[in-house]
Parts: structure tokens; C-alpha cells; sequence
């Protein structure tokens, strides 16, 4: 029945004036059938007329009555307040465009945080049952952050004993000098044959590694990204089966991936299979050896099996991995006693949460700033519309009294408010369409999917939902205190001047509310900026320990074709071969900087302060030579190794606190030496002297502490962090020393005294000369990598302080809007509608 009526008021709404027409005719007909019944009982002509339509009730009461009826009445309705609104707004455009100006900027800030939190946060990845891709690390304490490895150890293991996996998959990072691509460097990653299955990748051209492919010894196999394919190779479809050299070694190129298809990194252009050697455990069970000897570590992923959460991943692969601790990993006399092995940490997180976990309070953040700009706009724009009501009383007055219900009185301005705000909404759109085109440049650092935000579906119903409730909401107080006119009174008071201006409206508590609220948010957002400002400030100012002013850092990339291969005969001398490399590299920098007038000091580390920490905490730990045995390994100090060549210190200007720092007569043949930091020093020594000293470290045998340097603050941008044990030793002395061989880059530090561009020519041939395939990469003063490291912080403060001043505007226009109507309706000019000097 209710369908039928629906359908039928459908039709006559699509009918338009014929409906109309039809409607008058039948009343006409009855109007003229009780004409002539009265005529028939007697009555005259005129008085039988004057009966039929005292009895009908009036021809317009009638068709009112038919049309409320209707079901869809209230469209009708709708309809005639929307168009009796837009021609009173247009009668006011100054009033219109300025309402419209404030609620389009507010809903565009508003939007354009929503689309960036929806491309980051909100939106599901781009793979088949994307829920169930988590990623896994594990390691020997805690596991920070996206710092997560698996390893040749524990993946094997992982893939033959976990049952919460369906699939793993590993993968590494790489760039590689194209050698067919005019010897262009391109960002790449190594891969195992498992992750294109995992992630539920398809090939445009050709096909996907296999599994042959991804084992030690394999012929060299490349996928070529669809950028790489569109811009490098034409579009050419017969790419596949082609041969391309990386770095000098030939690859067969295999396949194309489609578009869209980056993992792990949007720069990614292409992928190699990535070969997990076999894991050959220490021998022996000396306490000095490191807990876990491996040759390869990588990013691991898996996808779960279903219902398979991903604490109890985690627990199952922390059970595996421990009980397979043992025999590799020593354990002190009370794991011995009690039969435990050492504690394995590992973690299992969904993949999106990985990516976007770090980023998720830095949005909710300025979500929370959007939302109170949003906030101020809506309170200003009430506050004008209780302003504008003001000119309107009279009309209220006599629609009232004319019957008017307070409902339809409500409605009329609230179709009004929802009017304007749509056409803010609008407004605000296309200005989150253009914004959000350059957020991507505009943001520092790399944001994982930043580049996936923009306007879709999902934006566009979320304005116009914000719109429609923004209307609601800045229409509601004007429109409740509109309500409770009394019309009698106010058609007895005459204008707005005799009836005491804002008195009719009781606003003056009103008009206060809505300042304090606009006043009271803009200074929560202004408190918040100077916060942020004040904590951008210590961490600018905050002392690191070393001096970065004109020190020139780089990254020296030996390509991994010149590793050597990962089969069993040949991997004992891959340590040795970087070491070899390294100091290959030092020999050439020595030769070409030495006799430069501006370079103070140079040399090579392992490890950058504020770039990725490759140095990782040694697995056993520091015992001084002589001092009693522990009971408790656990007990016992766990820095962090550092490998430098003579001059870092010196370059990075570490503080010596005691001794002496590394020179070049710390040769191979040298008696073994090396430096501690404060902290290292106060835990080994406590109070008493360190230089001198003899300590047994990772490597095995004693070596002697010839000096003490300052705490350095190395990775991360705590302010309040502890400092960390660290134990420098150099590079020429652990060569060649198991488990800490030499990594394919290592950075150069040279500090100047003047322009720092004239050795780099110097340093590029002396990179080259170590290796020709070598490259210099990432060349960048330290005040350089300070800045970028700070730039994310600096432009949160920045953003979350162009928030607060947008803000305290909004506020103050607000204000001075209300106050520039109140001077008016109190000037000597009396306020009417057709004589109005409403601001603006």
C-alpha cells in the first residue's frame, strides 16, 4: 500500500502542471455538482453558489489539503524553502559569499586531512585478503619498529615447523648500476621466488621467478617494473627473454609486473630473485661468540592462515625459534641449570600497520586541529546567522501570524544554513582536489602511500556529509532561538532598534557563548603550535655529541655483483673482501684529500649518525679482563659495535674525554685495541680508569681501551632517550673477524674548512679506484641530513601552526563581525531590511 502511494505520488510529481490541472478540474466539477444540488432544493443561483463553497471549504484549502496528503508532501516543501532561500540569499550576496568563503575553507581543511588519513590509514592495500599479510622479524631482545629481520637461520625454520603461515616470503632492498641503461643507477629489490605468490602479484608480460631461480647458483633472472618497461624499454613486448646487465653481470629479464605493483618501495624498478644461503652454526660453546652467526638478513612477510590472529603467529614462531636456540646460542650458567635457551624475541604485525603505524598520531593529530578549524568555522558562520536574524524578526513575526508553525519557521532557515554549507562543501572540494595534488611534494621524507591519496568516492561522500551536518549544526542556534518569537510582541516593538537590537533575540548570552567558544578553541590550537614549536626548537638545539658544521657525509656502494658468491667454499672470504675494499678505499681517499688545504680530517664507518643504524648490538657480551666470571651472562654490558677508520672521530669531532683516539699504525699486525664511550666506561669500570684496560669482546681476544670518547646520539630524535653503551674498534683489526664482515656500502665523513663541492671530484675518483663499479651516493653535508631528519617534526609545527592561524583569523573575523553589526543596529541609522549595513 505504501509502495502504491509512493509510486503514485511519483507520477503525479512527474506529470507536473497537467496533475495541477487535473486536481482544479475535479474541483471545479464538484463545485458545480453541489451547485446544482442546492439549486434543485430550492435555493436561488447566488446563494446556491455561496452554499457549494461555504461546504467545499475554499478552493485553495482543499488543493492544500490534497497536496499535504501526498507522501511526498515534504519535497514539495523542501523544494519551495530551497528556492525561497536563494532568492533571500541573493538579495544578501555580500552575506552569502562570506558564509560560503568561511564554511569552503573549513570543509577544505577538513577534507583534505580526510583524504590524506583515508589514502594512509583507511584504505586497504592493494592485495587479495590484504588482512592477512602481516610482517615478521625476529631477534635477540627488542625488535623496533620496521627494524624487523627474518634471517638464512630463522626462515628455514619458520617455513618447515609454523603452521600460522600459509606463505613467506623474504626480501632486500637494492640499487644496481644498469650498464645497458647508459650506466644509470636504479632502485631495486631483491626478492624471493615465494613473494609474488604471497601478494597475489600477475605479470603483464612474461612470467614470475621460479623456484629453481631463487636457489644459490642460479642463472640471473630480472623483472622489470611497468615504469621501467614504459619509459626504458618503448613498451617493447618482446622484452622478455632479453639479456641486461646489473652492474656488470648479465640478467635475463623474465617478465614485466603491471602497473601498480611496488613492493616493498614505490621507487622500486625492478627485482631479482634473492638466494637464502644454508646456515652453518658456530662451533663450540664459548661465551664470546656471538649468539647467532648469520650471513644474510632480510624483510620478511607472511600471509596467515585464516583465523590465525597474529599474537598467536607470534608465539608459535618465538616457540620455534627458541627451541632451535639451542647448541647455537650460548647460555649462561642459569639457562644451563634450568635448561632454557635465551630468550627470542619476535614480532608479527599486519602489513599496513607496518607501514602506516608510525605516521597514525602525527595524523591524528592534525585530524584533531582540522576538526577544531572546522569547529571555529561553524560557530563564526552561527554567529552571523544569529547576527542576520536580527534584520528578519519582522518577517518571522508575520509569517507567524499568518499560521507559520515554529516547525516550518525551523526548517526555512535550516534549509538556508544546509544551502550555503553545500555550496561551501562544493568550494571546499575543489580546493582538497588541488591541495591534495602537491601534499605529496610538499610533505619531507618518504610517507609509505602518500602518494595513493586524492579525491575518490569515499572523499566525496564524506563531504558531502560533512556538509550537510556542518549546515545542520551552524543553523541549529539560530534557528532554536528564531523558534520562540513571540510574534505579537515583536509586531507591537516595531523595528530592530526600538526593540533594543540583540535584547529581542536574548543574544547577548548567546553572542558571549559563541565568542568564548571561537576564542577558546583558536587558543587550544595555538597552545598546541607553540608545544610543538618549543619541542622543534630543543630538538634543533638539542647537543648530539659531535659537531656536524661542514663535515661532508656520503655513502661509498660497492654493487652486489662484486660480492662474492654465496656458496659455502666461498663464502669464509666475503668478510674479508669488504675489509679489503674498505681499506682499499681508505689508501685512495688518503691519497687524493691528504694534500687538500681543506680537509681538517676523513675516514670511513659503518654507521651515520641519523641515517639507517647498521651496526647492530653485539650478541655476547663485554667482560673485563681479569674480573671475576659472571654468573649471569644477561648481567653483563651489551653495546653497540661501531667499526671506523682513523680519522671518523676526528672528522665528527667526538668529544675525547680520556686516551687517545685510532691512528694509522692500528694495522692488522697492531696489538688490538679500542675506544669506549662515557657510558660503556661507567659500566665496565664504574668509577675508575678505563684507558688501559683489557676487555673481552665479540671477537674473542682481549683488546686494550686506549681512550674514551663522549656519548653520541646516533639514530632516532628522542630527547629523553638514555644513552647507549658503544665500543668502537677499527676497521683494519676486526677484517675478516666472523660475524661482523663488511657490509656493500660504508660512509665517508670529511670535514672542510671552507666549500665543501671541491673535493668531491677527489672522493668520487678515490671511490672508483677501490672498485670502478663502486658509485658515491647520498652526498650530503650533516647539517644537510640534520634538517631532513627534522624536517617531518618542522612541518607538523608548521602545519598544525598554519591550522592555529587560520584559526585565530576565523575568530577574529567572527568577532568583528558580530561586533560591526551590533555598532550598526546601535548607530543612528535605523536597521531594516531594505537599509541593512551588515558586515561584510
Amino acid at each position: 500500500m505504501i509502495l502504491r502511494r509512493w509510486l503514485a505520488s511519483v507520477r503525479t510529481r512527474l506529470r507536473g502542471a497537467a496533475a495541477e490541472h487535473e486536481l482544479e478540474d475535479e474541483l471545479r466539477t464538484h463545485l458545480e455538482m453541489a451547485v446544482e444540488e442546492n439549486l434543485a432544493r430550492g435555493m436561488g443561483e447566488r446563494e446556491a453558489r455561496r452554499a457549494a463553497h461555504r461546504d467545499l471549504g475554499g478552493v485553495a484549502a482543499v488543493k492544500e489539503a490534497r497536496r499535504q496528503a501526498d507522501s511526498l508532501y515534504w519535497l514539495d516543501t523542501l523544494l519551495q524553502d530551497l528556492r525561497y532561500g536563494v532568492r533571500t540569499l541573493r538579495r544578501s550576496p555580500r552575506f552569502a559569499v562570506a558564509v560560503v568563503l568561511i564554511l569552503g575553507l573549513g570543509v577544505a581543511v577538513t577534507t583534505t586531512v580526510f583524504g590524506i588519513v583515508h589514502g594512509v590509514l583507511l584504505r586497504p592495500l592493494a592485495y587479495p585478503n590484504p588482512g592477512a599479510i602481516v610482517r615478521i622479524g625476529e631477534g635477540l631482545g627488542s625488535v623496533g619498529g620496521s627494524d624487523m629481520w627474518l634471517s638464512n637461520r630463522s626462515m628455514p625454520l619458520l617455513e618447515g615447523n609454523v603452521e600460522s603461515f600459509e606463505q613467506l616470503a623474504g626480501y632486500l632492498e637494492i640499487s644496481a648500476r644498469w650498464t645497458s641503461l647508459d650506466d644509470a643507477t636504479l632502485s631495486g629489490a631483491r626478492v624471493t621466488p615465494s613473494l609474488f605468490p604471497l601478494l597475489g602479484a600477475r605479470p603483464l608480460l612474461g612470467r614470475l621467478f621460479t623456484e629453481e631461480e631463487g636457489r644459490e647458483g642460479a642463472s640471473p633472472a630480472v623483472l622489470l617494473s611497468h615504469g621501467l618497461w614504459t619509459t626504458r624499454f618503448g613498451s617493447d613486448a618482446d622484452v622478455v627473454e632479453t639479456r641486461v646487465d646489473l652492474d656488470g653481470k648479465p640478467h635475463t629479464v623474465v617478465g614485466v609486473l603491471p602497473d601498480g605493483f611496488d613492493f616493498p618501495n614505490p621507487a622500486n624498478e625492478f627485482w631479482t630473485p634473492l638466494a637464502v644461503p644454508a646456515f652453518a652454526p658456530p662451533s663450540g660453546d664459548d661465551p664470546t661468540e656471538l649468539r647467532t652467526v648469520v650471513s644474510l638478513v632480510f624483510g620478511g612477510l607472511g600471509r596467515l592462515r585464516p583465523g590465525v590472529s597474529p599474537e598467536q603467529a607470534a608465539t608459535e614462531a618465538r616457540t620455534i625459534l627458541q627451541a632451535n636456540s639451542a647448541g647455537i646460542v650460548p647460555r649462561s650458567g642459569e639457562d644451563q641449570a634450568s635448561g632454557d635457551g635465551p630468550e627470542v624475541a619476535v614480532r608479527v604485525v599486519p602489513l599496513l600497520e607496518d607501514m602506516v603505524g608510525e605516521y597514525r598520531p602525527a595524523l591524528l593529530m592534525l585530524t584533531a586541529a582540522s576538526a577544531l578549524v572546522l569547529s571555529i568555522a561553524c560557530i563564526n558562520v552561527a554567529g552571523l546567522l544569529l547576527a542576520r536574524g536580527v534584520m528578519r524578526q519582522r518577517m518571522f513575526a508575520v509569517c507567524a501570524a499568518l499560521g507559520a508553525g515554529k516547525g516550518r519557521l525551523v526548517r526555512q532557515l535550516l534549509t538556508e544554513s544546509v544551502a550555503l554549507s553545500l555550496t561551501g562543501g562544493v568550494l571546499g572540494l575543489a580546493v582538497a582536489a588541488v591541495v591534495l595534488r602537491v601534499v605529496p611534494a610538499l610533505v619531507p621524507g618518504e610517507v609509505a602511500r602518500l602518494d595513493e591519496v586524492g579525491i575518490d568516492e569515499v572523499t566525496v561522500a564524506f563531504t558531502v556529509c560533512l556538509s550537510v551536518s556542518v549546515g545542520l549544526l551552524s543553523g541549529a542556534v539560530p534557528a532554536l532561538q528564531w523558534s520562540r518569537l513571540d510574534p505579537v510582541r515583536t509586531l507591537n516593538e516595531g523595528s530592530a532598534r526600538s526593540a533594543g537590537g540583540f535584547r529581542l533575540l536574548r543574544s547577548n548570552r548567546s553572542r558571549a557563548v559563541l565568542v568564548t567558544a571561537q576564542v577558546a578553541l583558536a587558543l587550544v590550537l595555538l597552545i598546541g603550535t607553540g608545544l610543538l614549536l618549543r619541542s622543534f626548537v630543543r630538538l634543533v638545539t638539542f647537543d648530539r655529541g659531535y659537531d656536524p658544521a661542514n663535515v661532508v657525509s656520503a655513502q661509498a656502494v660497492f654493487p652486489f655483483s662484486s660480492q662474492p658468491s654465496m656458496a659455502p667454499e666461498a663464502r669464509a672470504n666475503r668478510q674479508d673482501r669488504y675489509g679489503l675494499l674498505h681499506e682499499r678505499l681508505l689508501d685512495e681517499m688518503t691519497a687524493r684529500l691528504e694534500a687538500l688545504p681543506d680537509v681538517e680530517a676523513f675516514g670511513l664507518s659503518r654507521s651515520l649518525p641519523l641515517e639507517r643504524d647498521w651496526d647492530r648490538t653485539s650478541e655476547t657480551r663485554f667482560r673485563v679482563v681479569g674480573a671475576p666470571m659472571p654468573g649471569n651472562w644477561n648481567e653483563q654490558p651489551r653495546p653497540k659495535v661501531r667499526i671506523v677508520s682513523p680519522g671518523y672521530l676526528e672528522a665528527m669531532r667526538f668529544r675525547l674525554r680520556d686516551g687517545r683516539t685510532f691512528t694509522r699504525l692500528d694495522g692488522s699486525a697492531s696489538p688490538r685495541v679500542m675506544v669506549a664511550n662515557e657510558t660503556l666506561a661507567r659500566e665496565l669500570f664504574g668509577s675508575g680508569p678505563a684507558v688501559g684496560q683489557r676487555v673481552v669482546s665479540p671477537f674473542g681476544e682481549p683488546w686494550e681501551v686506549v681512550g674514551v670518547v663522549g656519548d653520541v646520539v646516533y639514530a632516532g630524535l628522542e630527547l629523553t632517550a638514555e644513552p647507549q653503551a658503544e665500543a668502537f674498534f677499527p676497521l683494519a683489526q676486526v677484517r675478516g673477524e666472523r660475524g661482523f664482515g663488511f657490509r656493500s656500502a660504508i660512509y665517508v665523513a670529511v670535514r672542510t674548512t671552507g666549500g665543501s663541492l671541491a673535493m668531491l671530484p677527489f672522493l668520487r675518483e678515490a671511490v672508483t679506484a677501490a672498485d670502478p663499479q663502486a658509485r658515491l651516493d647520498s652526498v650530503m653535508t650533516m647539517e644537510a641530513r640534520l634538517s631532513s631528519a627534522v624536517a617531518e617534526p618542522r612541518f607538523y609545527a608548521v602545519f598544525v601552526g598554519s591550522f592555529a592561524g587560520f584559526a585565530l583569523l576565523l575568530a577574529a573575523l567572527g568577532i568583528f563581525g558580530l561586533l560591526s553589526y551590533t555598532a550598526s543596529v546601535d548607530s543612528s541609522k535605523p536597521a531594516s531590511m531594505t537599509s541593512w549595513t551588515y558586515w561584510p
